[in-house]
């Protein structure tokens, strides 16, 4: 169980929520998650041209949530049957800025959850907080404020927030956001450069009404499945990114998680036009982490490289990308900061396939279904497979050697994804979407360590979500 920890402020929250229209509609970007579209960078850049007017700038919206998430771990059962069923009201206001020389906003939020089943007890999805005794809780809630200033080109907050970017991002794939609390500065003076720095000291999980101290995504447990004091006392940030006329961007990244690791990113992409239809588009991503401070996941030296292609044309794409950890750890990452897997392309709905040593390969396909004369329905499907050796991983490593089966010399593993989306277009229902989706993990023999809870498993993932955003300001 992760500690509440004092809270220096007021708890606030800056929501990028773009609740109202086709703006909210669930984000299958990459295929693999059910990610609240935040539009969090695009819309902090348009805000910078909002006029003056406290009052009116002001926004008021709903997004309501039903979340329906099961999970069969077929060889593992301690963790079998993990299903929760639960309603999510979200509110958000931000307001507009006042007419002085730094211009000051607030944005504030509520969110509510109510579990509406179980199953059976069994929880542990991570729609859902837990009890003392690992039961799903009746409810949760949370609910805050942010300060914001605007001026000299740039945008200050200050509190509880939304993040996206290559080193820390905000858990979406669940009912509710996760938030960080801290401070974080965009500068937009040059045209096609953006500015991004920020420190931040706490974060509250997408399943959890308090705040916690920072941890990572695989290092914060032990081979018994509990958490280990691991904590890092905060994350510092300092990126830019460039966008060249014609589409060509180059992003930079480097992240300091306190006591645990220095992260480095480096994105490139450059999209080319083949016809007046089709786009060809080739990606690098590449990630350099190492221990740092105290080190209390141990030694890292690791290396993370991600390359691929996109073709897209007439509400179609097809990707087909390739992956490759160098080091005896995973590419490691802040707890449930899913959203990371957006310059981590590799990773699905299950399966991150960033294993120590391991070499992956992805293919994925998403369609709107106009050329099926279904203009309001999305499918999408995707296929990955990983192979590891993990006999070179420490199985005295104090974040990881728990996690890897040392006898896995040729360890193997694969997943199959399959989505399908439909959206209101019109009547009483217009923005109302149901998404379905489905996923098959299977390992190979020698991929999952004996004793292993952490997962890896040979898992049959279903999940339906219904999201409907309403406007009321």
């Amino acid at each position: 169980m992760r500690r509440a920890i004092p809270r220096p402020w007021p708890t606030v929250l800056s929501l990028g929520l773009l609740v109202g229209g086709e703006a909210c509609l669930a984000d299958d970007s990459l295929g693999h998650r059910d990610n609240i579209s935040t539009g969090l960078n695009q819309r902090q850049k348009a805000e910078m041209k909002v006029p003056p007017g406290f009052v009116e700038g002001s926004t008021l919206n709903g997004f309501l949530r039903n979340y329906y998430f099961a999970r069969d771990n077929h060889d593992t059962p301690s963790r079998r049957d993990q299903r929760e069923w639960a309603q999510g009201l979200m509110l958000s206001f931000r307001s507009g800025y006042t007419d002085t020389p730094i211009e000051v906003g607030l944005d504030a939020h509520a969110f509510y959850g109510l579990r509406l089943d179980g199953g059976g007890g069994s929880g542990g999805a991570g729609v859902l907080p837990l009890d003392s005794a690992g039961r799903p809780a009746d409810s949760f809630s949370a609910a805050g404020a942010a300060l914001k200033l605007r001026g000299l080109d740039s945008l200050v907050k200050i509190g509880d927030q939304l993040l996206e970017n290559p080193v820390i991002a905000s858990g979406v794939s669940r009912m509710v956001p996760q938030s960080y609390r801290g401070v974080t500065l965009k500068n937009y003076h040059f045209r096609a450069f953006e500015l991004d720095a920020g420190f931040v000291e706490a974060t509250r999980l997408r399943n959890q009404s308090g705040h916690s101290h920072l941890t990572s995504g695989y290092g914060n447990g032990t081979k018994g499945g509990i958490a280990a004091d691991r904590e890092s006392p905060h994350i510092a940030w300092l990126g830019a990114s460039y966008s060249a006329p014609g589409g060509s961007q180059v992003t930079l990244y480097s992240g300091r998680l306190a006591d645990i690791w220095n992260q480095h990113y480096l994105g490139l992409s450059q999209p080319w036009r083949l016809s007046s239809q089709l786009t060809l588009t080739p990606w690098l991503h590449y990630y350099k982490t190492r221990d740092q401070g105290r080190s209390q996941l141990g030694r890292i030296d690791n290396d993370l490289y991600n390359a691929g292609l996109t073709l897209a044309g007439g509400g179609q794409s097809l990707s087909l990308s390739l992956q490759k950890v160098d080091g005896d750890t995973p590419f490691d990452f802040i707890a449930q900061n899913d959203r990371t897997f957006l310059y981590e392309s590799n990773a699905m709905q299950y399966a991150d396939f960033n294993g120590p040593g391991e070499r992956s390969w992805k293919i994925q396909y998403q369609a709107s279904l106009a050329f099926l004369a279904a203009p309001d329905w999305q499918f999408g499907a995707a296929y990955g497979r990983g192979q590891a050796d993990l006999t070179r991983v420490d199985p005295d490593s104090a974040g990881y050697g728990y996690l890897y089966n040392p006898n896995g010399k040729n360890a193997q593993h694969w997943e199959r994804d399959l989505s399908l989306r439909y959206a209101f277009p019109a009547g009483p229902a217009k923005g109302l979407s149901v998404t379905l989706r489905w996923a098959t993990h299977r390992p190979g023999e020698g991929y999952t360590a004996p004793g292993n809870t952490r997962g890896n498993s040979s898992s049959d993932e279903y999940r339906v979500v219904v999201d409907y955003p309403i406007r009321l300001l």
